[in-house]
């Protein structure tokens, strides 16, 4: 299917989580989804997922990410970049998404400008392409540790597909900082923001 057909596709889709791929013209031809997965909308932080695992989970519900948890997990065996079926993009939303690289942040990073924002009351980050000006926003999100919830106000945490040693990537920023590839700890609950 070609990109145009799944922009239009997505755009006439009655599912409200169902992303729209939108096109920031960067080099590589990635599209980037304009919100999480399973938000309803750009500025809702969607589903918390363990590097690896598939099954989402919202703020403030039960949840278990801790290491012990993490270590009984098929996800605590892997020991390379997500593959389809540990890919919690692919899985919850269908092909062509899946979860971005270390390298399609980095390209994020160095073809968009980024600034601090809040839209519908939600602090963020929207990322303009310096190429064509459309723009995503990324919403502070919060992480699972353990049985509970941090709650951040200035920062937003997400997974990349990339795995580093034990560690995988993620990709944090704060109000004033952005780092595309910071090994993280695979058993948090971070957003996931798709790409295609």
């Amino acid at each position: 299917m070609e990109t145009k057909e799944l922009i239009e596709n997505n755009n006439n889709n009655n599912n409200p989580t169902m992303p729209v791929a939108v096109d920031l013209g960067l080099p590589s031809g990635r599209l980037w989804a304009d919100r999480n997965v399973g938000a309803d909308r750009p500025e809702d932080d969607g589903l918390y997922f363990s590097w690896g695992s598939t099954k989402g989970v919202r703020y403030g519900e039960e949840c278990d990410f801790s290491e012990e948890s993490y270590k009984q997990s098929k996800a605590s065996k892997i020991n390379s970049d997500l593959d389809r079926d540990d890919d919690a993009a692919f899985v919850n939303l269908g092909g062509p998404w899946r979860m971005p690289t270390e390298a399609d942040f980095l390209e994020l990073k160095k073809y968009c400008r980024q600034k601090w924002t809040e839209r519908n009351g939600v602090k963020g980050k929207l990322f303009t392409s310096k190429v064509n000006k459309n723009s995503i926003f990324l919403p502070v999100t919060d992480i699972g540790s353990g049985q509970s919830w941090c709650k951040l106000k200035d920062g937003g945490n997400y997974w990349s597909r990339s795995f580093y040693y034990n560690y995988a990537l993620g990709f944090i920023f704060l109000y004033k900082y952005i780092c595309p590839h910071l090994p993280q700890q695979r058993h948090f609950g971070f957003a996931v923001r798709p790409v295609q």
